[in-house]
């Protein structure tokens, strides 16, 4: 079987992608993904070791708006790019995850009627997988809701693809120690998303200043809010040992930060929130406000009404405010344990296969069409 994975731009459109490549590969498949040629996916599944492919990709913003145009001819130049790709690899499927890059390689697939396989997994859907849904033979989509917004018959629940190695199976404490924590302490890990979340991180610098002595804090900033974070907790004179500032987690140190936190204070991008369920972990939410169509706002009360979370409005919070809703969740472990219960039983760790399945499927029903 030959399949073309495609999407990019954010880790919550490359990592689902990568998990879904890496069961095709397992079982045999041959794989290419087809990314933006500025994309974080250009690096992300070369070093997973996945043939790569660029196409140009823009974001597109909103009709009326000065860069329509070059948006479009992009689009254009990246459609025909992307026909004499699939006419040299002859893929059987290709499943998009979303971003900028999806719709020229979604259009070049119709064109060629070969099957598309849409991960559209957020509560509100992109406008990418919107726009190709009419044209997708499946739509996978993790909560049943989103199924008002696509063709009945041709959504699938699955879930929200996780790699292999997202899950620890160590204890707390040994994960804790491998990160260079204390095994003993109440332990908040904190996730801004691949891009990173300014405005977060300064609130939890704040909010770590006033937590008391025995509790720590797992700090992912994002490249390019690392800096400011520690010359923040310096100023501030935090304690390092309390406060780890961390710019980047790898696939495993990340699996770790996971199982070693008591609690997760998370932006709201869809693989991050299938990340904190299926480990089990209890998440205060706060989502992302200049996110298309408010879409993690919504991704977080899914989460929310299944009680493995709870939404916090980054308009409202403040550092003071973080850490009182901290130390009222430590102060109620009945609570965290019923929301990790909650977390898991909303989490589908199967999503990989299940994707990968319909893969076959598709293939097959080529076959005999």
């Amino acid at each position: 079987m030959r399949v073309v994975l495609t999407g990019g731009g954010t880790g919550g459109h490359i990592y689902p992608a990568l998990a879904v490549a890496e069961e095709l590969r397992r079982t045999g498949a041959d794989v290419l993904y087809i990314g933006g040629v500025n994309g974080l996916e250009a690096r992300i599944a070369a070093e997973a070791g996945f043939e790569f492919v660029g196409l140009p990709a823009r974001k597109f913003r909103k009709v009326l708006d000065p860069t329509t145009p070059g948006v479009l001819i992009t689009v254009l130049r990246g459609v025909r790019q992307a026909s004499s790709i699939l006419a040299r690899f002859r893929p059987d499927v290709v499943i998009g995850t979303g971003g900028y890059v999806l719709p020229p390689t979604g259009i070049a697939a119709a064109l060629r009627r070969i099957p598309i396989i849409l991960q559209a997994c957020d509560s509100i859907p992109g406008r990418a997988n919107f726009w190709l849904s009419r044209a997708a033979w499946r739509i996978c989509i993790w909560f049943e809701e989103t199924a008002r917004f696509f063709p009945g018959s041709k959504t699938v629940v699955t879930g929200v693809p996780l790699r292999p190695n997202t899950v620890s199976l160590e204890a707390p404490a040994d994960a804790r120690r491998a990160l260079g924590l204390d095994p003993q302490r109440f332990t908040v890990t904190v996730l801004g998303g691949s891009q990173g979340a300014r405005r977060l991180n300064q609130i939890v610098g704040e909010a770590v200043q006033v937590l008391p002595e025995d509790m720590q804090v797992l700090h992912q900033t994002g490249t390019a809010n690392f800096e400011e974070v520690q010359s923040q907790a310096k100023t501030a004179g935090v304690d390092a040992h309390r406060h780890q500032i961390r710019a980047y987690l790898n696939a495993e140190d990340m699996a770790r930060a996971y199982r070693a936190a008591d609690l997760v204070v998370c932006r709201c991008g869809i693989a991050t929130l299938a990340e904190v369920t299926a480990n089990g972990v209890p998440g205060l939410l706060v989502p992302l406000p200049t996110a298309y169509a408010d879409h993690q706002t919504h991704n977080a009360l899914a989460i929310v009404q299944r009680g493995a979370g709870i939404l916090l409005r980054e308009s409202e919070l403040t550092g003071s405010r973080l850490a009182a809703q901290i130390q009222d969740l430590r102060n109620a472990p009945d609570r965290l344990r019923m929301m990790a219960e909650a977390g898991r039983r909303a989490a589908r760790p199967q999503a990989a296969q299940a994707v990968a399945e319909l893969a076959r499927q598709a293939r097959r029903g080529r076959a005999s069409a």
